[in-house]
């Protein structure tokens, strides 16, 4: 919703700034005070280029800035331009001026004579007729439908890139399987191969340095076993008087009890141990392999076996593509039936509702004084082709165009060739009116009333009530009927200083709106006959 509206030295307006509100909020004022003018400063949020003589005097400095709430947020988007530079901001950050209108397209639905994105965009109608006919679940369910076939056509051409390639793919890859396999390795292969190369490479120090440290621990007659074996029970006698060297005592029994241990373990890795040249010979060329391939595929020896597992992965996809093209086909095919069905139930909800709709804005648009207009909504069936696969979209394959003739005799032709201004401000007024799908959006409507009046007005005016009690509706108007539905009414005015022009807004209260209503039904002179029509209209259509 728009809060609040400032403009500073824009074309007759000096300074002007506003509070708008929920609902219906209506702005009236004398021929040339400026209603629209406020209309033009909103777009400067969408148009790059500002003209020089849209900004107020020659040195200032033109300024726009609106605030937006919802529930508990605030944005507020702000336009800064002089005759030398331009400048955009977002919460007070300086943004480029692409993301201010982003945000302010998003923000601002503006409905005017030159203002029509909406009707002007085939896609918008589309939209506009899947609203109308409850088609959100059906287009969720379309939308996962044509994402599993993307994916599944996707899968299938990079299974045909690849199989065109197979057969010289297949030898290289036996030859890298082969590479890796002939080395016969498995986890942990690699430490326990560096491992027998030290043992092999000092086999001569092994044998010496163990047979060494049997005798010393307890072959030897005078064995560090031996020795602390006959003074164990000197220290027997000591720890009886000295109970601190208990402790000690227990350790070094235990320390000799170990001796026997090690001694038989070294014995038994003496006898396994035997140089062999032809071995080492075969166990260095083996890791000299190894590390080769480590290097060629820049990895570890783990990530070495993980190459393995995915090269016989890769080369058994190959080795079964004529299997694997055939079952992606047939998922593929699985996959477009799917899409085609629901395509199907869509095209028919949208052929079942379209002429419903076409009746209802007819009917509407009657009673816009447009009695004679013909509206069409134009359901063109495509049916889905994998050979055209960019025809094939998540919202359908058919095209939805709305066509329009407001004269008898003439056919219906398409509205962006065809309607006038004040044509799409009054269809844009019906469809907006008609839809529950647009909730707290911000709608501004420019010249809606031009060439209407008496119980046209009051249609119009009902209508823009009923927009306004699901989104936040500003409404530039000439009519009694129109203004009298605000649930806010502001009052432009203008006036002479110093040889200039200014442009004011005023919000109007209660009884200053009877008075401003009387002025629009009466003119330049009110009498209390008028003012008493315009409290009675008032009081009317406020309710």
């Amino acid at each position: 919703m728009l809060d609040y509206l400032r403009v500073e030295n824009f074309a007759v307006v000096e300074k002007v700034e506003l509070g708008f509100t929920t609902g219906l909020n209506v702005m009236t004022g004398e021929t040339g005070a400026g209603k629209s003018i406020l209309i033009g400063a909103v777009t400067q949020f969408l148009n790059k280029k500002i003209p020089d003589s849209a900004i107020r005097g020659e040195d200032n400095k033109l300024v726009v800035e609106a605030m937006f709430s919802q529930g508990d947020e605030e944005l507020v988007l702000r336009r800064e331009t002089s005759r030398k530079k331009s400048q955009a901001f977002i919460n007070g950050q300086m943004v480029p001026f692409s993301q201010l209108k982003d945000k302010a397209e998003v923000l601002f639905n503006i409905y005017g004579q030159n203002e029509h994105i909406f009707l002007l965009n085939p896609a918008n109608h589309r939209l506009f007729l899947d609203g109308f006919c409850r088609n959100q679940d059906l287009l969720n369910r379309l939308s996962l439908a044509y994402q599993r076939l993307k994916e599944a056509l996707a899968e299938l051409d990079k299974l045909k890139r690849t199989a065109d390639n197979a057969a010289e793919k297949l030898d290289f890859l036996g030859f890298q399987v082969s590479e890796i396999e002939s080395l016969g390795l498995a986890q942990g292969d690699e430490a326990a191969l560096e491992q027998r190369i030290k043992i092999l490479s000092s086999a001569e120090e092994i044998l010496s340095k163990a047979g060494s440290l049997v005798r010393v621990f307890h072959q030897d007659d005078n064995s560090l076993y031996n020795t602390i074996a006959e003074n164990l029970k000197n220290l027997e006698y000591l720890k009886d008087i000295y109970p601190e060297l208990a402790p000690m005592n227990d350790q070094l029994k235990q320390f000799c009890d170990l001796l026997p241990e090690l001694s038989s373990t070294l014995t038994h890795i003496a006898g396994h141990v035997e140089y062999d040249e032809e071995e080492l010979n075969k166990c260095n060329e083996k890791l000299f392999k190894l590390n080769r391939l480590k290097t060629k595929y820049k990895v570890n020896f783990e990530q070495l076996l993980q190459k393995l597992a995915d090269l016989k992965k890769e080369r058994n996809l190959l080795a079964n593509m004529s299997f694997s093209l055939k079952e992606k086909q047939k998922e593929a095919e699985q996959r477009f039936q799917e899409y085609k069905e629901l395509n199907l139930l869509l095209r028919e909800n949208r052929q079942k509702k379209s002429g419903q709709l076409s009746a209802l804005i007819e009917k509407e648009l009657s009673k816009l004084e447009m009695k004679k207009a013909q509206f069409v909504v134009q359901v063109e069936e495509h049916d889905p082709n994998l050979t055209d696969i960019a025809e094939i979209t998540e919202k359908g394959t058919d095209k939805i165009e709305f066509y329009f003739s407001s004269n008898p005799g003439q056919r219906p032709g398409s509205i962006r060739e065809i309607a006038s201004g004040g044509e799409l401000s009054r269809l844009m007024l019906v469809l907006k009116s008609i839809s529950d799908t647009d909730i707290y959006a911000t709608y501004i409507f420019d010249e809606i009333d031009s060439g209407i009046g008496g119980k046209t007005a009051e249609f119009v005016g009902e209508k823009l009530k009923r927009i306004a009690e699901r989104n936040q509706v500003i409404c530039i108007s000439h009519l009694p009927q129109i203004a009298s539905f605000a649930d806010t009414h502001f009052l432009i005015t203008k006036e002479f200083k110093k040889g200039q022009t200014f442009s004011n807004v005023k919000e109007l209260s209660d009884s200053e709106r009877v008075g401003e209503i009387g002025r629009l039904m009466a003119g330049s002179v009110v009498t209390d006959d008028v003012l008493k029509a315009a409290r009675d209209l008032l009081d009317k259509n406020r309710k």
